[in-house]
């Protein structure tokens, strides 16, 4: 006679978890049948993202990524890096820490884009030979996409000078004096824009969904 009562507790049980979940998921395909008809705003569609289970709301991590993470930079290397061998080596770097690139070409550029690109130092000593040593041979610009990456690929690029570089950076592992310091990166937002803008038409730049986002940001 227990067992037969202890039995029948359970099923009740049983029984009012699964009404309840059945519940849920009918008020809440209710609801979105409800929103997808309307397109005013309506103040309960706009709550519908937090009223769902976790379960259902795998677009909601996407747009988390995603925000915050289209920071874009400028990276370019230079003559003696790629002469040295060293293209694979700096991409990898970035790769690996996480950062997504979005525009990538070998050129040799001219003297008129190197001009502009360089134009805050004109009229500085070393502006001529800058020009000079930048335009020596084929370079590799890049761009790169990610939270931080403007300051954060600046650390990976170590100091000017390569000497006072700490190991680990990419001019602390292959630099050894100022004039052939291998790579280049933007300083600052506002450059990452002017610089992009220089070296990239708006189509060479590519908007691309990489699906380890989810592992790299919360």
């Amino acid at each position: 006679m227990t067992l037969l009562i202890l039995l029948l507790i359970s099923l009740t049980t049983i029984g009012n978890i699964c009404c309840e979940k059945l519940n849920t998921n009918v008020n809440l395909n209710n609801k979105q049948e409800y929103c997808s008809k309307k397109d005013d705003g309506n103040s309960q569609c706009e709550s519908q993202i937090s009223d769902q289970p976790s379960s259902l709301s795998s677009s909601k991590l996407d747009i988390l990524n995603m925000a915050g993470a289209s920071e874009r930079t400028f990276i370019m290397i230079k003559p003696d890096g790629v002469q040295r061998g060293v293209v694979g080596d700096i991409i990898r770097r970035f790769e690996q820490r996480g950062y997504k690139l979005v525009a990538l070409k070998m050129l040799q550029p001219p003297k008129a884009l190197l001009e502009s690109h360089y134009e805050e130092h004109k009229g500085k000593k070393f502006y001529e030979p800058l020009l000079e040593y930048i335009g020596s041979g084929p370079v590799v610009a890049t761009v790169w996409e990610g939270v931080n990456v403007i300051t954060v690929g600046r650390k990976m690029l170590g100091a000017t000078d390569p000497a006072k570089s700490e190991p680990g950076t990419i001019r602390g592992d292959f630099g050894i004096v100022t004039g052939r310091n291998i790579v280049h990166g933007s300083d600052s937002e506002s450059a990452a824009k002017r610089e992009i803008g220089l070296w990239f038409r708006p189509e060479e730049v590519s908007d691309w969904k990489h699906t380890a986002e989810k592992w790299i940001y919360e």
